[in-house]
């Protein structure tokens, strides 16, 4: 039973069909269309025994409390209730909660029965996109406690945009590569810029590089056939990342405190740096827990042996 309580969204089926249908209807999509689509991708569900009725009662409650409910789902919904066959399995798995999922059905059961209200309208979500060109390079300097007590306060962080990738549900977000100063100065030119130290921020297994991979040759070979250039493998197979995507989800959301140092080169990248290809970066993250992660990563790849 994947459920944790009686209520009718205390369950992961439940709280998955009300989410992704509401999410169609944002996505711009007819209640027929959303309806269908859901039909579709839960054809396995609804075979169920057990998540089959949980399915229609969840779609049916979502659809009557956005002004929406379709004769075909109450009609599933209603019949479910009165087959009894959800209350009877609670009655085998989970005796002390039947009573409370009983209340909870026959409340439903009145709810789909009596007047809808009024259809809701469903916002559709904004989307932005980052006005940063390839190339901009922008400072962010380290100024907080944690940096304080992990010996980095005053360096800056520097970001260099590199492409774009997608971030929910529209928005355009740059993609970058990190630099770090060595001190609490900024570099004056491109030059001094270039300089500077990558950051390593993870690391990828090899395997994971590939969607097939020839286990008889070397992931090296393989490299440097796709891309005509050779990789540095550590010990474990695994290759540095230095792509990170930053979640700018709006402008007013960008730390006020980013210095734009100029628009540089991209030409020389860092030596391992690989693209991976599609819309995946091996980290990212918000602007509130930057600060943070950032610095752990920093010390975690690159404390000890820094390389361009």
């Amino acid at each position: 039973m994947g459920a944790w309580g009686a209520k009718l969204y205390q369950d992961d089926v439940a709280q998955d069909v009300k989410e992704q249908y509401k999410e169609l209807l944002k996505k711009g999509k007819s209640n027929e269309e959303a309806t269908q689509q859901i039909l579709n991708e839960y054809k396995l569900v609804l075979s169920d025994i057990d998540d089959g009725p949980v399915f229609w009662f969840a779609l049916a409650e979502t659809q009557w409390s956005l002004g929406r409910l379709l004769p075909e789902v109450k009609e599933q919904a209603l019949a479910w209730i009165n087959n009894g066959s959800d209350q009877a399995r609670w009655e085998i798995e989970n005796p002390k909660k039947a009573p409370e999922r009983k209340k909870i059905l026959e409340d439903l059961q009145i709810k789909l029965n009596s007047p809808m209200p009024p259809m809701k309208k469903i916002s559709q979500p904004k989307s932005y996109k980052c006005e940063w060109e390839i190339g901009d390079v922008y400072a962010y300097k380290l100024d907080n406690d944690y940096a304080r007590e992990k010996g980095v306060y005053g360096r800056y962080f520097l970001f260099q945009k590199i492409g774009e990738t997608v971030w929910y549900p529209e928005h355009v977000i740059p993609v970058v590569w990190v630099k770090i100063t060595e001190g609490e100065t900024l570099p004056l030119n491109e030059k001094e810029y270039l300089d500077l130290k990558y950051v390593v921020v993870g690391k990828t297994p090899s395997l994971m590089l590939f969607r097939l991979i020839d286990k008889n040759r070397s992931i090296v070979d393989q490299l440097f056939e796709q891309t005509g250039r050779r990789f540095d493998i550590d010990e474990l197979g695994r290759l540095d990342d230095y792509r990170i995507y930053l979640i700018n989800t709006s402008k007013r959301i960008i730390p006020k405190k980013l210095i734009f140092l100029g628009n540089y080169s991209i030409e020389n990248p860092p030596k391992n740096d690989f693209d991976k290809g599609g819309d995946f970066c091996c980290n990212g993250f918000l602007w509130r827990y930057f600060d943070n992660i950032m610095i752990d990563l920093y010390l975690k790849f690159n404390s000890f042996n820094d390389v361009n």
